[in-house]
Parts: C-alpha cells; structure tokens; sequence
C-alpha cells in the first residue's frame, strides 16, 4: 500500500458478491441477488481499488462490506477480506484520525444466517456487525425467508442469541414496511423481548423503512401486498407511538439518538450531492453510488478495470447532479427552514418512487424539533440564500424567470478554491500543524469511559459527553506533545480552554461566538508531577477543576473543553498572521475539545 500523504477522503463499500443467501420479499435488489458470481478476484479487486485511490492522493476513511450478503461467499476467503480491512486500518489508522474522521472498526453489514458459522473469525478481527431482521419476528418468518420460501426464523433467533454473547460492537436494524406499521403493538413487544429476554441492547437499533423500487416490482409482478411502502403520516404515527413506549425507559437515549438516525444530516440521504463522497464497489471492478444504487445502471460510476480513479470521482458527482437536476421538485423544499437538513432527501429513492422530495418529509421535521438545539430552524433570509445556491447545482429548472443573479457571490480571491491552498493540504505540509490538529495527542476518561479528543475545524463529528457531580474525569496528555514547537519543554505549558454555550459577540469583526469561561494552565513538570503515567500518555485528574467551576455550567447549555499547549496556540496564531488562506480557514479555535453536559 502506498503510504502517499492525502488530503482527500471517501467512504468505501465493498460488495463481495452480489448474490444473497435469502430471498426478502420487499428487497430493492429485487433480481440482483440471485446472481452468483465469480469469486477468483474477490480479494484483488479490494487491493486495487485501495491502491489505486491511494495513489491519486484519496484516503477510504470507512472500508466496511456490504452485500447482496457478505457472508454468503467462501469463509476462507471472507477472512481474508476481514484481514485485508483490519491491516488497512493498522497502517492509515492515524492519517483517517489526524484528518478528523473517527476510526471505525471493521464493519460488516449481515442477514445473520451465517453468523454462527462466521463468529469465531469475527472474534478474530474485532468485526463490528450489523444484523439486519424483521419486526415483529413473526414478520420476519413471513418475508425473510431462503431462496426456496423456507422459513429462517429459528436459525436467525438462535443466531441473535449468539449476538448478544458477541464482545464486540454489534446492533440490528430492521425494514417497515405497511404490514409492520399494522402490527406495531407486537414491533414494540419484540424489541422489549430482543432487550430484556434475548439480552441484545437495543440501544444502538436502527429502523429503515421500505420504499418501492423497480428491481422488487420486476421481480414480484409489481409489489407484494402487505409490502408497500407507508405514507408519511404512518410514519409519524409509527415515530410518535415508539416514543409514547420508550421514552422514560432504559431504552430512551437509543429512541432518541440511534433508532432514526438514518434520516438526520449524518447520513449520506441527506447530502447535497453524495456523489463526491459515498462509493459502492462491487467483486468485477463496478463501482455505483451505495447500496441502493447497485440496482440501478443510473447510478453507475464506472469500472476500475476500464476507468481511472480520477474519472470514477468525476463521474460520481456529476451522475448525482445530473439526476437531480432531471428530477422534479417540490417548491415547498425551498422556503422550508429545513431544507439544510435534508436536501430533499435520497435522491435514489425519488427517482425509483417518482417522489419531489425526501420520502420521510414529515417525520425528518418531527426528528428536527424533538432537538432543537442540535437542528434549530433557519430563518427566511438565510434559507433564500440557500435554496438560490441549491437549486444551482441540482434544480436549475427550478428557478424562476429573472430569478438566477449573475452577481457574484463572494468577493475573495478564486486562490482560496485551490486545492493547494486547502486547509487539508496546509497541514500534510506543516508537521507542527500536523501536531496541532492531531486526534492522538489528548484523550478524556469519564467514569471509565473513553473519549478520543479531536478537532472540530476537520470533522463535522464531536464527542458528546454527559459529567455529574460525582463524575471522575482524567486528561490524557501525549508525554512528548509538550516538547512540539519548543526548545525548552520546562517553559511550555498545557492549556485549557472552556467555552459555554451561550453566545455573545466581541471583537473588531463582532462576530457572534461561545461565551469564554475560563483558561487554566499547568506547566510540564507540574504537570508530570501531578499525573500518574501510562503508556505514551500522561493521565491527569482535572475533575477538581472542573467542580471548581461548576457554577458556570448551564443546565441543558452545551460546554466545550478545548485542549492545547502554550506553543502550539503561539504557532496557530503566528501562522494566522503568515498566511491568509490558513487564517480564513482556521478562524475558529482548531484545537483538539470535548463537548459535555453538565448535570
């Protein structure tokens, strides 16, 4: 593998085979898994796609598998995939962390037909497993059955039972369709009875619902009745009715953060063009948009036997745009304060259901206000900026007449879009950068549970943590971040910085920003001297200093703990002053944070 430094990153899937070991009656793949196909370049088709989007300076940051059904192929050679995924993430583990991207384990996505067969090569590598199943499970012995109409109930309640024993990550997910909307009483009994009697935490379940796709309607003569598609009423009702059962239980954070999480701005739906992104590559060298796409020649990107990396990417947003702007809309999206949320949704999915806009509107806005804090409205201004920009990558039909200005938008050098003065390729150049936006350097347990510290300025992602009054809370400190941009380590001192939020605006440019609260610092021998050490890291006892201060944290107000060194912090604003495309790029505090409750 080449060890090319890259600015750039993908989410890979890889799909092994097409073919399917079950025969799910409201599957979007329709025909597409009943193909058996060759095996001999399994494993080197892998390689070549890793290695050639190396090569072109792009980093896979997720390399999961995915189906058809992953597990169906040979085990010897399903290890070596496993294999394959668990020595990349050793060798760019670092590069995926320092660009911002949580290091995921190896992932699989799965019917669980094999899992007991498969479990021991799992333990082997650590596999996050994925499980799909029906709900209620008497559902799941109608419409999950083999390719011969067999019931799999048995082996796969028998193989959930073998899940829940399963050390390592693991979650279920499950498809609604209208039947299952019909029979939600006995949807919520068998949750409780996968939790409490099965013991698989349901906390981390996810719900997907159906919707109707060509591939199942060519294969089923146009549907199977019971396995349309809900409306969007159903499905608010359907939201409304778990929350009713859930909420106040052990089971309340999952409703809240994991159950419907496939329809929030996390996901790859609600991208405004997945195409530059999100790559499903299939055992012959295909690669299209996901999952979904693979039913579809629409959503072809290309072969990477015939095609060049570079083309494969171009190809991936342009394919996307261009469906979208083929597309109709609904004219609703563009004044709704939503639209940057959802942006219109998957566009897979309107083009198979002939929808103008996301198939689950109304639920996603019931999503939005049970968390306002994380999702508030836009206001009318900023959404008419918005939807004008939107609608010019992917509805320009959608304008009216004179509407399109011509006008520029900004007003700053085009260098700034260059990608050699992107913020990304400024850091790979600049090791004491490196060492400033680094996810290696401060780590955090609280209570025994560990948060990896990050930048945010990288990643749209923060760890979310909850402390109490009695919360033990220790820092670690790499031991030799300390001696980073210093020649007498003695004089250089950790530095922490809250923010709250509560927002105020201050300084020449009045902009609207996190209220400061308080600076604390300790300097290196203190600091040794105060930590007991483990590993490569100092671990350090900051809960007096947080108590110290509690009085400042809000109940329900968000706090963010920013980690950094007294030199590090002189070299981001030294290199502010030096370069302008840095300091445009790196206006907020790029430093390693936490972001808590305090209760």
């Amino acid at each position: 593998m080449n060890d090319l430094a890259s600015p750039r990153f993908i989410h890979l899937l890889y799909a092994p085979t097409n073919f399917c070991n079950m025969g799910c009656k409201y599957c979007y793949l329709g025909t597409g898994t009943d193909e058996k196909s060759t095996l001999k370049q399994v494993v080197s088709t892998l390689d070549k796609a890793v290695t050639d989007f190396l090569a072109e300076g792009i980093t896979p940051f997720n390399l999961s598998f995915h189906g058809g059904e992953a597990t169906s192929i040979p085990k010897e050679i399903l290890e070596s995939l496993l294999d394959y995924s668990y020595q990349y993430y050793r060798e760019y583990g670092d590069r995926i962390k320092d660009a911002g991207y949580p290091l995921n384990p190896v992932h699989i996505k799965t019917n669980l037909f094999n899992f007991d067969k498969l479990v021991d090569v799992f333990e082997k590598y650590q596999v996050s497993i994925s499980g799909s199943v029906d709900l209620p499970l008497k559902l799941h012995e109608k419409y999950r059955t083999d390719k011969r109409g067999r019931s799999t109930l048995a082996k796969i309640t028998s193989n959930l039972k073998l899940l829940a024993k399963y050390k390592h990550h693991k979650k279920i997910s499950c498809v609604v369709t209208q039947e299952h909307f019909y029979q939600l009483d006995a949807f919520i009994q068998d949750i409780k009875y996968i939790h409490y009697d099965i013991g698989l935490d349901m906390t981390k379940f996810n719900i997907m619902f159906s919707f109707d796709s060509h591939k199942n309607k060519d294969k089923f003569g146009g549907g199977i009745i019971g396995t349309e598609m809900l409306t969007q009423d159903q499905q608010v009702q359907f939201y409304k009715k778990l929350f009713e059962e859930f909420e106040g239980t052990d089971l309340e954070e999952g409703l809240k953060k994991h159950w419907f999480k496939e329809f929030t701005p996390e996901f790859c739906c609600s991208a405004v063009n997945c195409g530059d992104k999100f790559f499903l590559l299939q055992n012959n060298g295909d690669v299209y948009a996901c999952p979904r796409g693979q039913s579809s020649k629409e959503f072809y990107y290309g072969n990477l036997f015939n095609d060049s990396i570079p083309d494969i990417i171009n190809n991936g947003w342009q394919t996307i745009e261009s469906i979208e702007n083929r597309l109709p809309a609904d004219e609703e999206c563009f004044t709704c304060s939503y639209l940057p949320y959802c942006n219109q949704g998957c566009v897979f999915v309107r083009e198979q259901t002939e929808l103008t806009k996301s198939y689950t509107c109304k639920l996603q806005k019931e999503l939005y206000k049970a968390d306002t804090e994380r999702y508030p409205p836009y206001d009318a201004t900023y959404i008419e900026k918005y939807a004008a920009e939107y609608k010019y990558q992917n509805k320009i039909s959608s304008f009216k007449k004179n509407e399109i200005s011509l006008e520029k938008n900004k007003f700053i050098t085009e260098e700034l879009d260059h990608e050699d003065n992107s913020l990304s390729n400024l850091i790979a150049k600049d090791s004491i950068l490196q060492s400033i936006y680094s996810s290696s350097n401060f780590g955090m347990d609280i209570d025994d549970t560990c948060y990896q510290l990050t930048s945010n300025t990288l990643s749209n992602k923060t760890e979310l943590a909850l402390m109490v009054e009695h919360s033990k809370v220790y820092l670690k400190v790499k031991r030799d971040v300390l001696r980073q941009n210093s020649s007498e380590p003695i004089n250089n001192h950790l530095t922490l910085m809250v923010t709250r939020n509560t927002m105020v605006t201050y300084g020449d440019e009045k902009r609207y920003k996190q209220e400061h609260l308080f600076d604390y610092h300790i300097y290196s021998n203190a600091l040794e001297s105060c930590s007991s050490i483990v590993g490569d890291y100092y671990h350090y006892d900051i809960t007096n200093i947080l108590k110290m201060h509690s009085d400042l944290f809000l109940e329900g107000v968000r706090n963010n703990l920013f980690v950094t060194t007294k030199k590090l912090r002189e070299y981001h604003y030294e290199k502010q002053k030096k370069n302008a495309f840095y300091h445009i790029q790196a206006i907020n505090l790029p430093f390693p944070f936490i972001e808590f409750y305090w209760k």
